[in-house]
């Protein structure tokens, strides 16, 4: 389920994972060079600023046209 961010910034722990996505296309989440934690993931997830797939280990994340809009938006 997507929630509607219209009004939702993205905090200092989010920035960061979003920066690291910006570089490329799908990166395994257990080989962030940033700590991401479940939380932060699955808002980012719920916000529709990331995509995921796969699970445990072995799942992948990419940031999502919405999530750039949202890391390029004035703070």
């Amino acid at each position: 389920m997507i929630i509607e961010n219209t009004d939702r910034r993205v905090q200092a722990s989010q920035r960061q994972v979003m920066q690291y996505l910006r570089l490329c296309d799908w990166n395994i989440v257990a080989k962030l060079p940033v700590a991401a934690t479940a939380g932060t993931l699955r808002q980012l997830t719920n916000y529709g600023w990331i995509e995921r797939r796969g699970g445990g280990q072995r799942s992948e994340i990419k940031l999502t046209p919405a999530g750039l809009a949202a890391l390029q938006a004035p703070i």
